[in-house]
């Protein structure tokens, strides 16, 4: 009996492959409503769901479905799988504050920093100065001075490079930065800041020493 069931349970997942394969919504659909009782994990079914409808190019109800999968993680404690789930969502949409805070919580809960350290550099990569900078303050409690200093370096190059930075808010990242790489006590890491900066920005080469 269990091996009939396994049986109907393999080929219904077969059949769902195939008819999103061929783009026929209403039969994937109707094979995703059976599946759906024998998964017995709520948070797994909204993701496949959003999976389909994806598949089915419905994006924005889709990206409901894969908020509603990453909650059902985060209320079970599965913080990995909801984790998974926001760094999809965030692909699907580049640079989302509200996914970004998100996954600094579930992070924390981990406490594992990397991830979070590339997504602001990548925003500060990006001009997102703004938020790269309100989620580097939240990180704080949680990241090693190393990481903290790659960020803060990211935010004020992009600063720097920026014609919309006033210099005193320029001058007090960088200041942080300065502060960071003294406590890591890194010399080479001081000099190659210190040489990348004298390269874009003779003003605030000049600056940064004069903390040192």
């Amino acid at each position: 009996m269990k091996y009939i069931q396994s049986e109907k349970y393999n080929i219904a997942w077969f059949k769902l492959a195939e008819y999103v394969s061929r783009k026929e919504r209403e039969r994937a659909m109707g094979v995703y409503r059976l599946l759906h009782h024998s998964l017995g994990d709520e948070a797994l079914a909204a993701k496949l769901k959003g999976d389909l409808l994806l598949c089915f190019d419905e994006n924005e109800s889709a990206l409901e479905k894969y908020v509603e999968a990453a909650e059902r993680y985060k209320k079970e404690k599965r913080f990995i799988e909801s984790i998974a789930v926001y760094e999809h969502l965030l692909f699907l949409i580049p640079g989302s504050a509200s996914y970004l805070k998100e996954l600094l919580v579930l992070y924390k809960n981990i406490e594992m920093s990397f991830n979070m350290v590339e997504h602001v550099k990548g925003l500060a990569q990006e001009s997102k100065v703004d938020l790269a900078l309100e989620i580097a303050d939240n990180m704080i409690d949680f990241v090693e001075p190393v990481d903290a200093y790659k960020m803060r370096k990211a935010i004020v190059f992009s600063m720097i490079q920026s014609d919309e930075c006033e210099e005193e808010k320029i001058i007090a990242q960088l200041k942080i930065v300065v502060e960071g790489l003294v406590k890591i006590q890194d010399q080479p890491m001081i000099q190659r800041f210190l040489s990348e900066l004298e390269a874009m920005s003779k003003i605030y080469y000049e600056k940064a020493y004069s903390y040192m």
